[in-house]
């Protein structure tokens, strides 16, 4: 579909003109058109910090521009002053944390606030809001038990329950085309889950516009009709996904092109001949069967199976978040008791988790003090933290992990999803850790994160830090690592060497997995 055909047959649903945001010393929104047409997807991408979470909020009332003007669809001046006035406009966003009540059902969720609707003579009707529920849930393809709480729900389920109920409040407020805007919806789901979502807004496109913001850019190619892309709080350009590439949206992302050798091959070190850890016979119960392996100084061993295939509960044993039934890790030769997050940080095991923002960084403390947070006794002086020493200790490893802060005193909410990933890092390597355990690291930030990312991965290599790593793609753990170690079932069933220039192809590590 070309972007030509697209703005002759559709209508506008949206239009932006000059949106215009500054924040003290940043200008987040400089003079940014955008318009979103009825029936497409539109895909948002840029670096984390281009403006894309703005641009957003201020579409949905959360955030006022400074300039510009926004357009309903039939061209008339609207103030979305808060997201009440926006959903009445059938605009609505469904977040990466979503925004359900974990505690209440999916009925209670899919009408909250607007139960009066279903009240006749001041009874509430329980069997008319049955009813609907079902007949809203049927909208998106859904079948499930309406009082069913939203905690016992899988994040796919939930995801689509709050897209039902976007749909639902359009409807109710005779919204002919509403607007979702969908943020990382694909994060937390499984390709099965992705392939169904993707599917269902295909659905919904007919009715309505959908803007899907990923830093996964094959899935903005494959399932969008127009992509704009966003720097520095710009449009830089929009295209017809027919017609884009992935290097060339990256190009124009970041503004330069990638190196063929993205994951830095050439520069992946060979490994101390010394054994940083060791797992032998290791084992748990309904997880994965006994196994062993050991992973040596500088050496990044990549676990690669399957959601289930046991790869993930191997990684929990050796941070000591779980404790295993059988076996043994030492580092260094030393064994470790297991089930003992603490005692695993003592001995230098680091934990990059999967969640950044709710395990991995104090996301209401500064920079500063996330950096400095395993290190505070050797900051003492005289018995007091040295705040010279904090701050010294910070800069240090701003610097060596490039996080993009203007202060060391910035909290770390207010970073965008890289330099929060940087900042976790940061925080282990200011600790003098042995062993790193990376669970998805490039997960939800950008391309230009990720070089970054990719770049201290390698440097921490060459540092003699040992790495256990589980990645969000077969390509980056095939690129990244030096060994492979593939899970299925609960068992480990090959190890495959992973040397520059002679890495494997996906389609070789593929056939184990499955």
């Amino acid at each position: 579909m070309s972007i030509a055909n697209n703005k002759a047959t559709r209508e506008p649903a949206l239009t932006l003109r000059q949106i215009t945001k500054i924040y003290p010393g940043v200008v987040a929104l400089d003079h940014v058109d955008l318009t979103v047409y009825a029936q497409e997807v539109l895909g948002l991408v840029g670096e984390n910090g281009a403006g894309k979470s703005t641009l957003m909020k201020i579409m949905i009332g959360l955030v006022h521009p400074d300039q510009g003007t926004i357009a309903s669809a039939t061209g008339e001046p609207i103030a979305l002053t808060n997201p009440a006035t926006a959903i009445r406009y059938g605009i609505g966003m469904v977040f990466q944390e979503g925004s359900l009540v974990p505690n209440l059902s999916i009925m209670e969720n899919l009408f909250l606030c607007h139960e009066a609707i279903f009240q006749k003579f001041g009874v509430l009707s329980k069997r008319a809001m049955r009813e609907e529920a079902l007949r809203v849930l049927n909208q998106v393809k859904i079948q499930a038990d309406v009082d069913t709480p939203v905690d016992e729900l899988s994040a796919a389920m939930r995801q689509m329950v709050e897209i039902a109920r976007l749909l639902w409040l359009s409807q109710l407020y005779h919204q002919k085309n509403p607007i979702l805007i969908l943020d990382e919806p694909t994060t937390v789901l499984n390709d099965r889950e992705r392939d169904t979502l993707f599917a269902i807004l295909q659905d919904i496109k007919q009715r309505a516009s959908v803007v899907l913001i990923s830093h996964r850019l094959q899935e903005i190619v494959e399932n969008s009709d127009r992509i704009v892309v966003m720097k520095d709080g710009k449009n830089v350009t929009e295209m017809s996904a027919a017609n884009a590439s992935i290097s060339e949206i990256e190009q124009l992302m970041v503004g330069h092109a990638f190196s063929a050798d993205r994951y830095l091959e050439e520069e992946q070190s060979a490994p101390v001949p010394e054994d940083i850890l060791t797992v032998q016979n290791l084992s748990k119960k309904g997880a994965f069967e006994p196994l062993s392996f050991t992973v040596k100084k500088g050496e990044i061993v990549s676990l690669v199976g399957l959601v289930g295939s046991g790869k993930e509960d191997v990684c929990k044993c050796i941070n000591g978040l779980i404790k295993a039934d059988t076996g043994r890790i030492s580092l260094e030769g030393q064994p470790l008791p297991g089930g003992s997050p603490g005692y695993a940080v003592k001995a230098g095991i680091g934990h990059v988790p999967i969640d950044r923002r709710e395990e991995g960084l104090a996301a209401a403390m500064s920079v500063s003090d996330n950096v400095n947070l395993l290190v505070l006794k050797q900051l003492k002086h005289a018995g007091l933290i040295s705040p010279s020493q904090e701050k010294r200790n910070a800069l240090h490893w701003i610097e060596e992990c490039r996080i993009k802060t203007p202060s060391v005193n910035t909290l770390c909410a207010n970073l965008s999803g890289g330099n929060q990933q940087k900042t976790v890092m940061a925080k282990w390597l200011s600790s003098q850790v042995r062993l790193l355990v990376l669970d998805h690291p490039t997960r939800g930030v950008d391309v230009g994160a990720k070089e970054e990312i990719y770049k201290l991965i390698r440097q921490l290599a060459k540092n003699g830090i040992g790495m256990v790593i589980m990645c969000d793609t077969l390509e980056e753990d095939i690129g990244l690592s030096n060994r492979m170690l593939i899970m299925k079932d609960g068992r480990l069933v090959k190890e495959i060497a992973c040397p520059p220039n002679q890495k494997p192809t996906p389609g070789a590590i593929i056939e184990y997995i499955v």
